[in-house]
């Protein structure tokens, strides 16, 4: 078992980190500081799809870490 959720926790760690890439950038940097349209408009459906799948991951990733850290013997 613990084996099983070891080898989970690492699929899901280099899933975050490709998740993460994939995203694009969020920020304006100092672009916003003049305004920008972009910042008037909601998010795009592949932004707001990659956040959630981020979200849900790094839920499971928390999870599988809590168990390996707590009740791994």
């Amino acid at each position: 078992m613990n084996t099983a959720v070891l080898v989970v926790h690492f699929v899901l760690a280099f899933f975050v980190i490709g998740v993460i890439l994939l995203q694009g950038p969020k920020g304006e940097g100092l672009g916003a500081i003049g305004g920008s349209a972009r910042l008037f408009h909601g998010p795009r459906p592949r932004e707001t799809f990659f956040t959630r799948v981020t979200a849900v991951t790094a839920v499971l990733l928390v999870m599988t870490s809590t168990y390996l850290a707590f009740f791994r013997q």
